[in-house]
């Protein structure tokens, strides 16, 4: 049997040799010099490039550099960051599962608390379609994020979602090292948050079969919301959905690279972050190994702590016709000019619904939140 270093060690992030290696390959890359004027404007591109070139492991890396884009990220595309919660922090290992809205703001800005709080950052599982970019790929490496494919077969996928599982629990358990998750496969494209049960069987399968609840209290699961004012990819998702309601969607090269880039430099809005408390083991033995029932503690949770803005509460209203005093009037009227913007350049079926949706769909979680089994 490997030990767990050498079963584990392609999902490790890299060291020493690998580690400079790597950051050769990406300060030598043809897309390096813009992003390095605009995180580090003070100084020269062979400057930073040096500086990178000095780190010697990823946690100096973050430091250092991924710092300035968690920086440049809240000053430049945001107008504040708040977050709550964070007190857990430091007390023990955790598995961090959020809702999905950004394929990497979400991940990274939950990395900033972490920073911003003096705290190890976390290992981040993500989608492969992260790696379609070689640069992008680079910087997910330096980032303790890593992938685990779908396997071409159903054996080959149940492997993969095992190693997962096991390496989330090792790093857990055994590392004393805390992960971040989405609760689902896939970003939101209706607004609503909901974890796949599938995935809380997932981290119990590489602990004791026969004591599910026990199996999840190791994991020490917190629920984190994540909450846009503004959706930076929300017009590209409605697009997206809209498409698929009228036959086969082919997503073309690129877009998912395009829909990371979009993520990163376009309008968020406030943005807040709640860190939930952990789930406790007796909700989980209440639960009594029921997959879905846990799926829907999480949603609760989650929904709970989702901070919502007037953009939520007015889409709400133009999608339902309920009425509300959550906004104001002039808060009302640059949110239909962006529904009118957008609609007027993507002339797409249930296009102006899908994108309501979006932003309505937050509070539709917390309404059906109440109506969920207890």
């Amino acid at each position: 049997m490997p030990s767990d270093m050498e079963q584990y060690k392609s999902l490790y992030p890299p060291e020493g040799e690998e580690l400079a290696a790597l950051i050769e390959r990406l300060t030598t890359n043809e897309y390096f010099p813009a992003p390095a004027l605009n995180l580090f404007p003070e100084q020269s591109v062979d400057d930073t490039r040096r500086l990178m070139l000095s780190c010697q492991n990823v946690d100096e890396f973050q430091a250092k550099v991924m710092s300035r884009v968690c920086k440049f990220v809240v000053e430049r595309t945001s107008q504040g960051f708040s977050y709550s919660g964070q007190e857990i922090l430091g007390q023990r290992p955790y598995l961090f599962v959020s809702n999905h809205r950004d394929i990497t703001c979400d991940a990274i800005l939950l990395e900033y608390i972490h920073i911003l709080s003096h705290q190890p950052t976390t290992h981040v599982v993500i989608g492969s379609n992260l790696f379609e970019m070689d640069l992008m790929a680079m910087l997910a490496r330096l980032n303790k994020m890593f992938a685990i494919g779908r396997g071409g077969n159903p054996r080959e996928y149940y492997r993969s979602l095992m190693q997962m599982s096991g390496f989330l629990r090792h790093l857990i358990t055994e590392k004393h090292e805390s992960a971040w998750i989405a609760q689902r496969n896939g970003r939101t494209k209706d607004g609503i948050d909901r974890t796949d049960p599938a995935l809380i069987k997932m981290f119990a399968a590489s602990g004791d079969r026969s004591n599910p609840a026990k199996a999840l209290a190791e994991m020490n699961i917190v629920p984190v919301s994540i909450s846009y004012e503004w959706e930076p990819c929300g017009v590209a998702k409605a697009r997206e959905t809209a498409l698929k309601m009228q036959g086969p969607y082919t997503k073309q090269p690129g877009e998912d690279t395009q829909s990371i880039i979009d993520g990163v430099i376009k309008n968020k809005g406030r943005i807040h972050f709640t860190l939930g408390q952990p789930l406790s083991p007796s909700e989980l033995e209440s639960a009594q190994g029921d997959f879905d029932e846990i799926a829907r503690i999480m949603d609760r949770r989650i929904a709970e702590g989702y901070h919502l803005w007037p953009n939520n509460y007015i889409a709400h209203e133009l999608l339902t016709g309920t009425p509300n005093s959550n906004y104001t009037p002039a808060e009302r009227q640059v949110f239909e000019k962006y529904i009118d913007e957008a609609c007027a350049k993507h002339d797409i079926p249930h296009f102006r619904e899908t994108l309501l949706q979006i932003y309505a769909g937050a509070i539709m979680s917390g309404e059906n939140k109440s109506t969920d089994k207890q």
